[in-house]
């Protein structure tokens, strides 16, 4: 039941994020969306950007789920592709995260997600080549802030353009690099 009470206050702040920033977005209008009381709010959650944070982590699980196609032989394309249709499935509620008090935990999930796509495209080729954990770890941590720099890039500007445009982009920037930077990375120690 407390899943299914803090799965209605989160869709209710999507609902509301779509139409305006998170911070004039007020946890009565989130309670009288879902049709709880403010006191169940509070139970579940210290503010709304607690439920934000919660909701970015409900969200990463099925994000994972809706995006299963992360190849381990392309140069980061699929990881891309996932994260772009994510952002643009979600473009209102995503800018007017970004145009708020939330871009800070906007920049963390992206970060986390984006972390998770690189280890499933990398970690089989990591091994291939005999690269370290830590090293495959550093790998991971300086891409995923790339990528999300990146994103948050695009967030700013509006998310304009088609996802495979955007994807398209990354192609000649990337083609190569992770095996490339993998070896080196196992030749170094």
């Amino acid at each position: 039941m407390a899943q299914m009470t803090k799965l209605a206050l989160s869709q209710s702040l999507k609902q509301l994020m779509a139409e305006r920033t998170l911070d004039k977005i007020t946890v009565k209008e989130i309670v009288n969306r879902c049709g709880v009381n403010r006191q169940t709010f509070y139970y579940h959650f210290r503010d709304i950007y607690d439920l934000l944070d919660w909701m970015f982590v409900n969200e990463g699980e099925e994000f994972v789920r809706k995006y299963p196609a992360v190849h381990t032989r392309d140069d980061g394309q699929s990881a891309v592709r996932s994260m772009c249709m994510y952002l643009a499935e979600n473009k209102t509620m995503v800018i007017n995260i970004y145009h708020s008090l939330g871009r800070e935990l906007l920049d963390q999930y992206l970060c986390r997600e984006m972390a998770k796509l690189l280890h499933l495209t990398l970690n089989g080729r990591a091994k291939e080549f005999g690269t370290s954990d830590a090293d495959l770890e550093f790998i991971i941590n300086f891409y995923k802030h790339s990528f999300a720099g990146a994103m948050l890039d695009w967030i700013q500007v509006g998310l304009p353009g088609e996802v495979e445009d955007i994807v398209d982009l990354y192609v000649p920037l990337l083609k190569g690099t992770f095996d490339a930077i993998l070896k080196r990375m196992a030749l170094a120690h």
